[in-house]
C-alpha cells in the first residue's frame, strides 16, 4: 500500500495534451518502508477513485 505525498499536475504548455495521450499527474508515493517513488497517474483514475495527497493507493 503506497500512500500519495505530492500530486503535481503535468504541464503541457501552450500546445495541450499530445495526440493519443490523457491528462496525467506525476504523484509521489511512499510505502510502509518509508521508500518514495515517482509515478505518472491519469488525472481521471485520481479524480474517480477521490484520490488527494494523504490518501492510500493500493499496489498495483
Amino acid at each position: 500500500m503506497y500512500r500519495i505525498l505530492k500530486i503535481i499536475e503535468e504541464d503541457y504548455g501552450c500546445e495541450g495534451i499530445p495526440e493519443g495521450e490523457e491528462l496525467s499527474c506525476r504523484v509521489l508515493l511512499e510505502d510502509e518502508n518509508q521508500n518514495q517513488v515517482w509515478k505518472k497517474i491519469p488525472d481521471a483514475y485520481l479524480t474517480e477513485h477521490h484520490l488527494e495527497e494523504g490518501s492510500a493507493l493500493p499496489e498495483n
